[in-house]
């Protein structure tokens, strides 16, 4: 594979899409640490995957996202109802949402995880949109 096809806004979406499997896949999205005063303290804490319906999607979306990375970079790609960076868009914008819509659910207990999943599937969406996913925007001069 030749290194010097892959441009700015591929690296954007590669980086992006590390960053959301990172964050549904490995770290915490929520976290919790009861004191107990002399007794100690108790902390608990959830992944993506287990904390809700959110979680899942966003966990889904991301896999999804890895998926389309790979196609980036397949010789002769399988023919898609929309156009790969258009497709990356849409799954790259689902995921933040869903990661978003968790955040705005658990504002005081969210944990490292969802802050990088919001912000990773967020630029791998910027990433695809200046790979050409705009659609259908004409461009006027």
């Amino acid at each position: 594979m030749d290194m010097s096809n892959v441009t700015r806004s591929m690296w954007i979406v590669i980086g992006g899409t590390v960053g959301a499997l990172l964050g549904t896949l490995i770290l915490d999205w929520w976290s919790i640490t009861i004191n107990a005063g002399p007794l100690g303290s108790v902390s608990g804490s959830a992944s993506a995957w287990d904390i809700s319906a959110f979680g899942k999607l966003a966990v889904l979306g991301s896999l999804v996202m890895l998926a389309g990375v790979v196609l980036m970079f397949v010789p002769n790609p399988p023919e898609l109802p929309v156009p790969l960076p258009m497709a990356m868009l849409i799954v790259s914008a689902f995921t933040a949402v869903m990661a978003l819509l968790f955040f705005l659910m658990h504002i005081s207990r969210s944990d490292f995880g969802n802050w990088l999943t919001i912000v990773s599937a967020a630029a791998a969406a910027y990433g695809a949109y200046e790979m050409g996913g705009r659609g259908g925007m004409s461009s006027s001069s």
